[in-house]
């Protein structure tokens, strides 16, 4: 996991997992924005329901999806988040938003993950980018567009 950039208002991270996947935040449990970058088709769907759930767990409020499958990992940030309450009818105040950025550049995504995950109550101050498998170029790529949009 690496630091991309930070000041008194705010701080952005970006890590890439691969198999066998794990995810965690530098947040401490703090709420948090998340874009995903799902760079290859490797996930399985039990692999991404325990990543997504995961995210939910440690404070996502939220979740940018893009790249590979994208609307499935936006649907299983959904249940994991339904799956936290016992009647599926979690508390508002830890609601996650989620979108998902089918065949969008990455450019477009990026703009939308700096300018638009704020929502009711929560205005991110911490953001974390997370690149899921793929290559090592894409991982680089995204790196440079978030360190342009947030520098």
């Amino acid at each position: 996991m690496l630091r991309v950039t930070g000041t008194g208002d705010f701080e952005v991270w970006i890590d890439r997992i691969e198999r066998p996947f794990s995810f965690s935040t530098p947040f401490g449990g703090s709420d948090f924005a998340l874009m995903v970058v799902v760079a290859g088709s490797s996930v399985m769907p039990a692999e991404r329901e325990v990543v997504c759930a995961e995210i939910v767990r440690q404070g996502c409020r939220y979740a940018v999806c893009a790249g590979h499958d994208c609307p499935l990992w936006e649907d299983a940030i959904d249940l994991a988040y339904l799956a936290t309450s016992p009647d599926f009818s979690p508390p508002n105040e830890r609601f996650i938003m989620t979108t998902q950025h089918e065949n969008e550049s990455l450019g477009d995504v990026v703009e939308f993950f700096r300018c638009n995950t704020a929502f009711d109550q929560f205005v991110p101050r911490r953001f974390l980018v997370l690149v899921v498998g793929g290559a090592g170029a894409l991982a680089e790529r995204v790196h440079s567009a978030i360190e342009e949009a947030f520098g």
